[in-house]
């Protein structure tokens, strides 16, 4: 890392010939994905994220962020997804779990020793594995059921896995046409949800209201007695 700086500062900086050179690196990537996202092998994990019981998802160090990013949009789309507690130190949620169950974990160089040992006693708990990570892990086959791997290097100081975030998003579309018209009944009713305790900018929170349908019930009992 510290011989990457030296080059780039000695070069100049990020002028427009490194910037475009990692345009065109990043380009070549997303292209890839999208053909990943064709292969036997994707529609294998949609099938699994769309229909496995339990879907797990676990990320390390930097890479926390997409596992939590890639388990809340999940969340949206289907139920028993599960953001796994890195501080319990024990992973119980998906090692002791019952019934079928799939794990997700997005990990990138230096990889934690944490990513590399779940995936290997999640395998021997019966658990599916997926490793969303870099072309550098030589690790990950003999560890996961899947390995989706991208570039992370676009002549950039810092490695990027902004790739990872693509592929996740892609896999989610996936899912959202495994699991077809059900998803729009789950998506209406979390806005719903969220707009009785929360609330959005346009929509204010309507805490303690009642929905319509329970108003609608209301007036037509006030009619009967009436």
């Amino acid at each position: 890392m510290s011989d990457r700086l030296h080059e780039m500062r000695k070069g100049g900086g990020a002028d427009s010939a490194q910037l475009n050179q990692g345009l065109q690196l990043e380009i070549a990537a997303l292209v890839g994905i999208y053909e990943l996202a064709g292969s036997r092998e994707w529609q294998q994990e949609a099938e699994r994220l769309a229909q496995t019981s339990h879907v797990f998802v676990a990320g390390f160090q930097t890479e926390r962020g997409l596992a939590q990013y890639f388990a809340n949009q999940m969340q949206y789309v289907r139920d028993g997804v599960t953001l796994l507690d890195l501080a319990g130190g024990n992973f119980a949620e998906v090692l002791l779990t019952n019934g079928p169950a799939h794990l997700v974990i997005f990990e990138a160089r230096r990889y934690s020793v944490l990513s590399k040992s779940l995936a290997e006693e999640a395998r021997t708990a019966g658990v599916t594995v997926t490793l969303i990570t870099d072309v550098f892990c030589d690790w990950g086959y003999e560890t996961a059921d899947q390995v989706f791997a991208v570039p992370t290097q676009f002549n950039q100081f810092w490695d990027s896995t902004a790739q990872m975030a693509n592929l996740s998003n892609l896999l989610i579309h996936s899912v959202f046409l495994k699991l077809g018209t059900e998803v729009d009944t789950r998506l209406n009713r979390i806005a719903d949800l969220y707009g009785r305790f929360t609330g959005h900018v346009d929509r204010p929170a309507r805490q303690g209201a009642k929905r319509k349908s329970d108003t609608e019930k209301t007036n037509r009992s006030e009619n009967d007695d009436s």
